[in-house]
């Protein structure tokens, strides 16, 4: 039987965001330096074209490695940079992460060709060379469509919904059917939709900020959004933090390690 998707008021989005404050905040560099080695995952796929599918294949991993790091510190335990990279690794559901990455991968590519066709007038005239940047950018406007703009962004929505939550419930909830992990993920947004927007107004909030100021408070921002955003997850399917398997370790307090209960 599946764990019940909890469902909140709209003001836990920021005692989540708050609660993932306070967890990065026990040890920041190396929850910054871990994110900071998922981006350059992500970055050497672009600048190494034959690495994409590796770095497609290595993202749930990674994420996975992130979460057990965040869940380590509220049990009270130290973590490494190492330590994002213990899904490879560790005898959990690595399997279930890499039909996740498979299906992740398959649909970043229908969504590919989707906004290829939607907007392929708009590609065609940034590939037009020697054209005059200011009658490009309003052969581009005139060439978009209101109407394809929405209905992008609402396959997008689903397609970021689906897979938010996919990863820590394949990897923490042992999940072995990756089409029940991704509609349990969407029925996440649905119930929640109000408290995830606060979040998400949150987050983008303070990203457009840090973009106005100089890139450079990302760094701390990100891992905070990522760690809050598992806080979320905690708080819709393991709403009590279970203990550590090392007897000698002491969890953190409750207010320290994030509030469930919201």
């Amino acid at each position: 039987m599946s764990t019940p998707i909890r469902v909140f008021k709209a003001d836990a989005g920021l005692k989540w965001f708050k609660a993932g404050l306070l967890i990065f905040k026990t040890q920041p560099m190396t929850f910054i330096f871990m994110h900071l080695l998922m981006g350059i995952a992500g970055l050497m796929s672009l600048f190494f074209p034959f690495l994409q599918v590796a770095a497609a294949l290595a993202a749930p991993f990674l994420t996975a490695g992130f979460y057990q790091a965040v869940l380590t510190k509220q049990q009270g335990g130290k973590i490494m940079l190492v330590d994002i990279l213990k899904p490879f690794t560790n005898k959990g559901n690595r399997l279930g992460l890499l039909r996740l990455s498979l299906y992740q991968t398959g649909a970043g590519i229908l969504m590919a060709l989707f906004s290829s066709t939607l907007f392929g007038d708009a590609l065609a005239i940034m590939q037009q060379p020697n054209i005059d940047p200011n009658i490009a950018l309003e052969q581009m406007i005139a060439s978009i469509s209101i109407a394809n703009v929405i209905l992008f962004f609402a396959v997008m929505s689903v397609y970021i919904s689906a897979f938010a939550y996919a990863i820590p419930l394949i990897y923490f909830k042992q999940e072995q059917q990756i089409v029940r992990a991704l509609k349990r993920s969407l029925a996440v947004f649905y119930h929640n939709i109000l408290p995830l927007s606060v979040f998400g107004v949150i987050c983008g909030i303070l990203m457009f900020i840090s973009l106005m100021l100089s890139m450079l408070p990302l760094l701390i921002l990100m891992p905070i959004c990522y760690i809050s955003f598992f806080v979320s997850y905690q708080a819709i399917f393991m709403p009590i933090v279970p203990p550590s398997d090392d007897e000698n370790v002491k969890p953190l307090s409750a207010e320290q390690s994030g509030r469930f209960d919201a």
